[in-house]
Parts: C-alpha cells; sequence; structure tokens
C-alpha cells in the first residue's frame, strides 16, 4: 500500500471514530434527560466494553492480554487519563451545560497537540497545518453557537470540567502511539478500558449502581451506548492513530461536533442556524485541506518503545 494510501485508511477511520463519539454524545444527553446518572453513564460505557473485549480474547486471542509487567502503568494511565478522565468530564460538562459548550471546551486539544509535537521536536507544524486547526476551531465556535447566547451556558464547575476534557483527549491522542511499538491497537484499548473500569469500581462501587433505578428500555441504550461509543470508535481512532500524526489525527476528529451539532439539533431540538452551517462546513474543509500535502514529521513516532510494531 502507498503512503497515501496507508494515511487515507487510518484518516477514514479517525473519520468514523469521530461521527459515533458525536452521535454518543447526543445519546448521552438523551439518557441524561431521562434522569440517568452521569456517573453510571462513564461507567457502564467502559464495564461493557470491558467485559465484551476480555470475552472475545479468551475465546479467540488470549496472546492479545499478555504484556510486561513494567508496563501496566503505562495502558493503566491511558485508561484513567485518557478514558475514565476525559470521558467523565466531558459528559459531566454536558450535564453541566449543553452538548454545545462541552464539544466546543474539549475541541481546544489540537492545539494543545500541535504545540507538545513542535515541543517534542516530533513533528514540523506547517503553515497550512496552523491554518487548518484554526479553521476547524472557529468552526467549531460558530457550528455550537459560539456567536449566540442561548447555548453556551458556562458555569465554573463547566468550565472546568471542560478543560480536564481538552486535556484528557489531547493526552489520548498523544500517548497511545508511544505503546504502538510493543502492543497491538486492541491490547492497548483493552487494558485502557479494563484501568478505567477498575477505576470506576472503586469510585462507584456495585453497591452503589444496584440502588440506582433504571428503566429496563435504558438499560438496553446503555449497552448500545458503550458499544457506539467506547468499544468500536476507540478501536477505529486508536488504528487511525498508528497510520496519522498526533496533530492532524486531533483535528480530523473535529468532524465530532459536526455529527453531535447536527443529532442534537434533530434528535433534541437544539438550534441549528445558518452561522452553524458556515460552522460546520468550515470544520469540514479543515479536514479536507489537511489531506493536501505530505504529512511533515521527524523523530520517532514512538519514542518510548524502540522495538517494532506488533500485529
Amino acid at each position: 500500500m502507498s503512503v497515501a494510501g496507508y494515511r487515507a485508511k487510518g484518516t477514514l477511520w479517525i473519520l468514523a471514530a469521530a461521527a459515533l463519539w458525536g452521535l454518543s454524545a447526543t445519546g448521552a444527553k438523551v439518557l441524561q434527560n431521562e434522569g440517568v446518572g452521569t456517573l453510571l453513564i462513564v461507567q457502564t460505557r467502559v464495564t461493557i466494553s470491558c467485559v465484551l473485549m476480555l470475552a472475545f480474547f479468551a475465546a479467540k486471542r488470549p496472546d492479545l492480554l499478555r504484556v510486561r509487567r513494567a508496563d501496566l502503568w503505562r495502558l493503566a494511565m491511558v485508561g484513567l487519563v485518557g478514558v475514565a478522565g476525559t470521558n467523565f468530564t466531558y459528559y459531566y460538562t454536558i450535564k453541566e451545560s449543553t452538548v454545545a459548550l462541552a464539544i466546543l471546551l474539549q475541541y481546544l486539544a489540537p492545539l494543545a497537540v500541535m504545540g507538545f509535537a513542535v515541543w517534542r521536536g516530533e513533528e514540523e507544524i506547517s503553515p497550512g497545518k496552523v491554518a487548518a486547526a484554526l479553521a476547524a476551531l472557529f468552526g467549531c465556535f460558530l457550528a455550537v453557537g459560539g456567536l449566540g447566547s442561548g447555548d453556551l451556558r458556562m458555569s465554573p464547575v463547566a468550565l472546568f470540567t471542560g478543560i480536564l476534557s481538552m486535556v484528557g483527549f489531547a493526552f489520548m491522542t498523544i500517548y497511545p502511539r508511544y505503546l504502538f511499538a510493543r502492543y497491538s491497537v486492541l491490547t492497548v484499548q483493552f487494558y485502557a478500558v479494563l484501568c478505567a473500569s477498575l477505576f470506576w469500581l472503586v469510585v462507584h462501587p456495585p453497591w452503589s449502581t444496584a440502588s440506582e433505578q433504571v428503566p429496563a428500555g435504558t438499560r438496553g441504550a446503555l449497552a448500545a451506548l458503550s458499544v457506539g461509543s467506547v468499544l468500536i470508535p476507540y478501536a477505529l481512532y486508536l488504528s487511525g492513530l498508528r497510520r496519522v500524526a498526533p496533530s492532524r489525527a486531533i483535528i480530523i476528529s473535529t468532524f465530532e461536533p459536526v455529527v453531535a451539532i447536527v443529532s442534537a439539533a434533530v434528535v433534541l431540538g437544539e438550534a441549528m442556524d445558518g452561522l452553524r452551517v458556515v460552522g460546520a462546513f468550515l470544520v469540514l474543509g479543515a479536514i479536507v485541506a489537511l489531506q493536501i500535502g505530505p504529512e511533515q514529521r521527524r523523530g520517532r513516532v514512538a519514542p518510548v518503545m524502540e522495538t517494532s510494531d506488533a500485529p
């Protein structure tokens, strides 16, 4: 496969992951409106995904469960900061404000990732990539109603948790690449959701979960949300990170707000005016422009691990 084709496949995987995350944001808001707690949503998503992956590995690929003991803390960091931390702060921001504000704050992450890549000397950031990042960010701002007044309700708590979700998302984009030289995407994903699940078991033990009244139909929706927001999209996103540089990947992922805003307008009745449409097209234009020209990368792709890629 050519370099361009290799990168294009990674781009498609990241776009698919972003689309699922965008739909999931609206789905989570629907569940919250029905009285389901944010903590229960976050915990159920990772726990069901963990159980499904463990069952698959035990039956078909037990070799993917084997990791070095010295690497357990690295894998745990992906789960605790990248999965548990990002998910909870993101959905808590949705609860305290709107889908719009939560996405706007989280998608400041491309600027953080680009800054880190330059500081580490791992990428050469071209003017075109900076322009694409700024266009995508401004597109997100318009798409979520940043020039309006009704959809960006910002309490101090929502601002704080939104910034934390941005930091977690940036970490989730940068750090797993350091593990791919030794482990497969599925191995990294499994231990991430496992550690996230164990963390939530401590924070929200089973007896607390059992005491929450959840309608039978909502339980099915929670299970569907776990597959559509964790199991499938994280596999797609991590696979894309193996083929696309972090700064490029996280700009591509700004497709998520476009999907979230459209789905929130359809399902939740949130506003969708002309400026939001312009913002959506700015995001899409930035993603398309990002695909023009070669990847500019220097240094090592995975400086922490130096062995060849795992299958």
